[in-house]
């Protein structure tokens, strides 16, 4: 018993864990990918003035101009004091306005602004060549399938 407990102890050294069962695991599989995006994605963008978050709140906006906080909260699953932080951040780097809603007057539209429109489609060129080199291992059928396969395992977690 000594031994092979001194092999498993080397074995996690040198980094050569046996992770097969965890390897069988959706979410386990999914993690990695994201904890490799983040890295990937702070390497790339060193400055940090804008991080994955700030570039999904700007570019669900861009699409879909005149939404509200709670909805854009929901649909990107951030929390809603979280999504007020990260929208009064994007305001007063002066990407968002916040307009009374042309439907509720008692509710507010998000809007970019002019300089928000730039620094998106940008920050959306960056991110799409971004996402190629990440995925550049897979053919375009394979990314394709993924992608779709993804979206049944988001739609299933989220019960739609």
């Amino acid at each position: 018993m000594k031994a092979n407990t001194n092999t498993l102890e080397r074995a996690g050294e040198a980094g050569e864990l046996d992770l097969a069962a965890l390897q069988q695991l959706i979410g386990f599989n999914i993690r990695m990918v994201d904890h490799a995006m983040y890295q990937s994605f702070f390497a790339r963008f060193p400055d940090r003035s804008f991080t994955p978050a700030m570039f999904s709140t700007l570019a669900a906006i861009r699409q879909n101009p005149g939404v509200r906080h709670g909805a854009l909260a929901d649909a990107l699953r951030i929390q809603r004091p979280n999504m007020t932080a990260l929208l009064n951040e994007l305001e007063s780097m002066g990407y968002v306005s916040r307009r009374p809603s042309a439907v509720d007057r008692r509710s507010v539209a998000l809007h970019l602004t002019e300089r928000g429109e730039r620094a998106t489609a940008k920050m959306l060129a960056s991110m799409q060549a971004f996402d190629r080199d990440m995925s550049a291992g897979l053919t375009a059928q394979e990314r394709k399938t993924l992608l779709g396969l993804l979206g049944k395992v988001v739609a299933a977690a989220s019960g739609s």
